[in-house]
């Protein structure tokens, strides 16, 4: 083993704890969560005959 590969696996290891913690807290398993804003309701239209001209 040459003395670059701990330091790859390690890193690969950072890059896998920090992805599980993304996820858990995208999630909600660890914080709050992320919250989405509410999105507007739009009130729909019904086509009429009218509005097609």
């Amino acid at each position: 083993m040459t003395g670059v590969s701990p330091i790859v696996l390690l890193l690969l290891l950072v890059a896998l704890l920090v992805g599980v913690l993304m996820i858990g807290v995208a999630t909600g398993r660890w914080g709050g969560g992320i919250g989405l804003p509410a999105r507007p309701r739009r009130t729909r239209r019904a086509s009429t005959p009218e509005d097609l001209r």
